[in-house]
């Protein structure tokens, strides 16, 4: 197993520094619920739940020729994890079957460290929770072997989360996640390019939740429309004042496809996408 960590100014990966990462546990994110109890009545009043963080134990060894290499891995991993800064981590699965079977003497043998891995669908956005612990184990043939575990929790969205895409829309908006993106916790958008000119009244629909904007104003030809939930661009300028100020939830129901539906005239296209993942 492996784990790349990347940031705005460097990606690296586990092997690549050395370390032999043996665990990399990424439990379900920890739920808070928001319930009362009501005087003379059993049970309580539910009023949902939300997921709060995820924490990841990562587990690994690595050798060092000498005492001094060992300061010194022990200081070039501090810095890439215990960071006042939230980085990405993800976790990297071996190409091939490490575990096959073989006659004494087949093989010579091969190198954990070298094995090919390819990354998984989704990363996490981190921090470091508690400081890296180490463990040295003794003496080994190829030097001074150490174990290290790192605990880390989720900065912000509770969730594994992939690479952000833009993806243009005919019908449906495809959502593989197994958690809800909302507009309000990840800053994707919808882009409205006009293909004609056209009244200044339109709605879009995804998945049940309605946008409308209101204008006496023609649109024309070529115009351009950001809707980010929080804010509506036209043009590059803010025109919240025409709107209901909705935002759009996508969800993995119906076998996530969320459907999209418009009057606006033109191409349509959203931006920024990620999936969420529990």
């Amino acid at each position: 197993m492996d784990a790349l960590i990347k940031n705005d100014e460097i990606e690296v990966t586990f092997s690549s520094m050395g370390l032999l990462l043996t665990d990399f546990d990424d439990s379900s994110p920890s739920l808070v619920l928001n319930r009362r109890s009501v005087r003379n009545r059993n049970g309580y009043i539910n009023y949902g739940a939300v997921h709060s963080q995820k924490n990841i134990t990562l587990t690994g060894v690595f050798l060092a020729r000498d005492p001094y290499e060992l300061e010194v891995i022990k200081d070039e991993i501090n810095g890439l994890i215990s960071n006042d800064e939230p980085f990405y981590i993800t976790k990297m699965i071996p190409t091939r079957e490490i575990y096959e079977y073989q006659n004494p003497g087949e093989t010579s043998g091969f190198d954990l460290l070298e094995i090919p891995h390819t990354k998984y669908r989704y990363r996490y956005k981190v921090i470091a929770e508690n400081s890296i612990q180490y463990d040295f184990l003794g003496n080994h043939k190829g030097g001074l072997l150490t174990r290290f575990s790192i605990s880390l929790i989720t900065a912000d969205i509770p969730y594994g989360l992939t690479e952000p895409t833009d993806e243009s829309i005919n019908h449906y908006i495809y959502y593989e996640g197994t958690a809800k993106c909302s507009q309000l916790e990840h800053p994707w958008s919808i882009k409205l390019v006009a293909g004609e000119n056209q009244p200044g009244d339109f709605s879009v629909s995804i998945g049940g939740k309605v946008f409308t904007h209101r204008s006496v104003n023609e649109i024309k030809k070529g115009d351009i429309f950001i809707l980010k939930g929080v804010e509506t661009l036209y043009n590059g300028k803010n025109v919240n004042v025409r709107t209901n100020y909705a935002h759009f939830v996508l969800t993995p129901k119906n076998k996530g496809l969320n459907e999209f539906s418009t009057n606006f005239k033109g191409s349509y296209e959203i931006l920024n996408k990620v999936e969420f993942y529990i």
